[in-house]
């Protein structure tokens, strides 16, 4: 099946084309016709006019020989005036066709057939076109002979009595009536065939000028469809490229930048005149690594590399490379496409922790069901043996020491079965902020013995969140535990609330001026088990970072060592139509 545009001409129907071909066609000849009609009027006007005039100069011949009496005159003039180009025959004739005179001398005398002779009927002017013997084609013109046409009936010198006596003399007493003028057309037909030929070739050049404008005008509505197609096609082209996730980097064959998306401008840190810019002298990739790395097909599919940006982090993304081929298939350049792995490594590193957490805590709460059993006969044995000494002995002291440690480890055991098994616990919308002031209530007296100030900044009215009261008690407490234990005295501990992300979060930061963590730990930090501290669990901010995900909430920390931390939680603002959905 052809398509739609093959269906049309230049974007309009072929059917329109014939339409107005037709009637072009038909206007410009219907106008060639009419012309060549008139030209053959005038021609045949012009045979009449030159019939008048010879028959014209044989009257007026014939009044000056009537006038001088000669003999045998009438032959004499028809003969002469006959010499004259383009006559062929000049004859006179009385009523009964009976030739009087002629320009062949052999017929006179001879008397016509009588479907060649005029009628008495006939008008003064008979006009005819007859062929002759020899295939010649003749304008013929029959007409009344008076020589006497124009004067007055008694002018000229004598009268008209004495010019007829003259006339008779020498022709047996006859007088001729008819003058028949035969005038060869062939000069006038060869004129007309000329012009005919002329308006006809016109016509030709008219309508193929006609169809010329047509296609014109169908080639400039074409080619201004095209550009407007061109334009929205390319205006799309520039939003798809625009909007991707990805930034798209195309550089020519002498490896200088010519195009580049905003995502690649962003990511790659280019200068603002980027055009033309070297590829080679864009910083952050090893840019001659890359082309070496490219096969011989020049195609290049996820190499993941390390890129280096203007504050000295890394940031993984995955580069692929295609030639760009032009009409002619010779590669016109390369277009590079960048993916910030950033997120990807986040979501691996998340999977991988989660499935390393799931495996600790089912052997962990294997393990803290056959410890906390023996750990109750141990304190209690204790407690009784440090009974048995004052509290002065020794043995008393060291069955007090034996209680604290299993204190402690009872704890660590209790920390780690809520920590395997968290359990599924209902979230329910409300305002937070009875959560925030219960939590500092509860380690307000911790900070109070150190000399810290813990204050709590609210901004207002809150919207409520999805949350459970107690496990969300118990993020903030861990929370603000830590910041006591990291601030030293006389030190100040903040817990700040607010909207964000554009009305989408909720951000409850606390923060510490105290000795901060160091660099290399602040991706451990959420990792059971992980501590800095000489008697610290590793538990507490695992349990926050598991209990916060079950608000499906995220936890950050920013930290400078020496300057204190800032731990932000992330919760999702309630919204009513979303939750009926």
């Amino acid at each position: 099946m052809l398509s739609d545009s093959r269906r049309t001409f230049f974007g309009l129907s072929p059917w329109l084309m014939v339409g107005l071909s037709v009637v072009l066609g038909a206007a410009v000849f219907g106008l060639s016709l009419r012309s060549t009609q008139q030209e053959r009027v005038y021609l045949q006007q012009n045979l009449n006019n030159r019939a008048d005039a010879i028959v014209w100069a044989l009257e007026t011949g014939a009044r000056m020989s009537m006038s001088g009496g000669r003999d045998n005159r009438l032959q004499t003039l028809v003969e002469q005036t006959a010499h004259q180009p383009g006559v062929i025959f000049l004859m006179m004739t009385d009523d009964n066709g009976n030739i009087l005179a002629d320009s062949d001398a052999s017929r006179v005398g001879q008397q016509l057939p009588a479907d060649q002779r005029p009628s008495p009927q006939q008008p003064n002017t008979w006009r005819r076109h007859i062929k002759l013997n020899d295939g010649r084609q003749v304008f013929q013109v029959w007409q009344r002979f008076n020589p006497l046409r124009g004067r007055g009936m008694m002018g000229g010198g004598n009268g008209m009595m004495r010019m007829m006596r003259g006339y008779d003399d020498g022709a047996d007493n006859a007088l001729p009536q008819w003058v028949a003028v035969g005038i060869d057309p062939a000069s006038f037909e060869t004129t007309f065939a000329q012009t005919r030929r002329n308006n006809y070739l016109l016509a030709v050049l008219v309508i193929l000028l006609g169809m010329a404008g047509f296609i014109s005008l169908f080639w400039a509505h074409h080619y201004r469809r095209s550009q407007s197609l061109l334009r929205d096609t390319r205006a799309m082209a520039d939003e798809v490229i625009a909007s991707l996730p990805l930034a798209l980097l195309t550089c020519d064959t002498r490896q200088r930048i010519i195009s580049a998306n905003r995502q690649a401008i962003e990511l790659l840190q280019l200068p603002a005149l980027w055009e033309k810019h070297p590829l080679a002298q864009v910083k952050g990739l090893d840019w001659a690594a890359i082309r070496n790395a490219m096969p011989e097909n020049g195609r290049l599919l996820e190499q993941e590399y390390q890129l280096n940006n203007a504050g000295g982090h890394k940031i993984p993304v995955s580069i692929s490379a295609s030639p760009v081929r032009g009409g002619n298939g010779h590669i016109s350049g390369t277009v590079f496409v960048l993916r910030d792995l950033t997120e990807v490594k986040q979501l691996q590193a998340q999977v991988e922790r989660q499935a390393r957490l799931s495996a600790l805590g089912e052997m962990a709460a294997g393990v803290a069901h056959e410890i906390r059993n023996p750990l109750s006969s141990i304190k209690g044995l204790a407690t009784y043996l440090g009974g048995k000494f004052s509290k002065e002995a020794p043995e008393h002291l060291a069955a007090r020491t034996l209680s604290e440690e299993v204190d402690r480890l009872n704890r660590v055991v209790s920390e780690l079965l809520d920590f395997a098994r968290p359990g599924e616990f209902s979230l329910q919308p409300g305002d937070i902020t009875p959560v925030i002031e219960r939590a500092i209530r509860l380690v307000q007296n911790d900070a109070a013995n150190k000399h810290l100030s813990l204050v709590f900044l609210p901004c207002g009215p809150l919207p409520e969140v999805e949350h459970n009261a107690d496990r969300l008690a118990q993020c903030l407490l861990n929370l603000v535990i830590n910041a006591i234990q990291a601030t030293p005295e006389g030190g100040t501990i903040s817990v700040a609330v607010r909207v964000a992300n554009m009305g989408t979060k909720l951000a409850v930061s606390v923060a510490d001026n105290g000795s901060g963590i160091d660099k290399q730990h602040l991706s451990e930090i959420f990792t059971p088990y992980f501590t800095t501290k000489p008697s610290g669990t590793g538990l507490g901010l695992a349990i926050v970072h598991q209990i916060i995900e079950k608000h499906r909430g995220e936890i950050t920390v920013e930290s400078e060592p020496g300057s204190g931390s800032v731990f932000t939680l992330w919760l999702p603002i309630y919204r009513s139509e979303h939750h009926e959905k």
